[in-house]
């Protein structure tokens, strides 16, 4: 119920983590490296100091586990992903709940921001990603997908398109304003569990 925080020029450990009761699924840093956020199937998500290792804010509010959870670019805000159907967005720094993004029929698996910090894109258990308005936590786009569950969503860089994978051996590319898809991508022979686009988005 540990993370801990290694040097990666010394490979020394730096901060242990606890406070969590259950397992943790996920961990990340903010974008300047000072907090440090961990998500658990205890239904927490917990924001930390990576200097002095002290848990700020306890972010409570999903009724089922916490399956992921990342800062914005600007780290002001933390999205969380949960089992009970639900997406979140925290302030970084009260832990306050802004938004609850409601509208999956089952698990939501992953949670992302774009570059900007005005859109979110979750995958869920139910096929289908979405695509939210952070500010008002509006549902603007549906996509779905091919296979049982869509198991990652990201965007674009530039924000134009996303990329799904799935329970399916396959990947789809999608056009973000008009919600279909462009391509989709096979020849996996299993489950594709995650993608990415090159740092130019081609």
């Amino acid at each position: 119920c540990t993370a801990k925080i290694w040097s990666v020029t010394s490979g020394e450990l730096v901060q242990t983590l606890r406070g969590h009761r259950r397992r943790l699924t996920s961990a990340a840093f903010s974008p300047d490296g000072t907090l440090a956020a961990t998500s658990s199937a205890d239904l927490t998500t917990k924001i930390w100091s990576v200097e002095s290792g002290e848990c700020l804010h306890t972010l409570q509010g999903h009724n089922c586990e916490v399956s992921s959870g990342v800062f914005s670019a600007d780290g002001s805000l933390v999205l969380t992903a949960s089992s009970d159907k639900t997406a979140k967005i925290w302030c970084a720094s009260s832990g306050k709940c802004m938004q609850t993004l409601k509208g999956h029929r089952w698990g939501v698996i992953s949670a992302v921001f774009s570059s900007d910090g005005t859109l979110v894109l979750t995958a869920s258990e139910d096929r289908t990603a979405k695509i939210w308005r952070v500010e008002s936590g509006e549902c603007l786009q549906t996509l779905r997908a091919q296979g049982p569950q869509v198991l990652s969503a990201i965007f674009s860089p530039d924000g134009t398109r996303a990329l799904t994978t799935s329970l399916n051996p396959i990947a789809q590319i999608w056009h973000l304003e008009s919600g279909k898809c462009l391509h989709t991508l096979r020849g996996h022979q299993n489950s594709v569990h995650s993608a990415a686009f090159s740092p130019d988005g081609m």
